[in-house]
């Protein structure tokens, strides 16, 4: 499963994820499982799919 660190949140419910060596990944709150949006951080690591 691809690693990255979250570059930035915004109050709308979504955010931007750096991925390995890729451009900005957008996600948005529905995109999220097992984890509230408000929970997250700028510069926490996560995985994604």
């Amino acid at each position: 499963m691809p690693k990255g660190t979250i570059r930035r949140l915004m109050d709308r419910g979504f955010g931007f994820i750096k991925g390995e060596g890729e451009e900005d990944l957008f996600f948005h709150r529905n995109d999220l499982q097992g984890v509230e949006f408000g929970s997250l951080r700028e510069g926490q690591e996560v995985e994604f799919e």
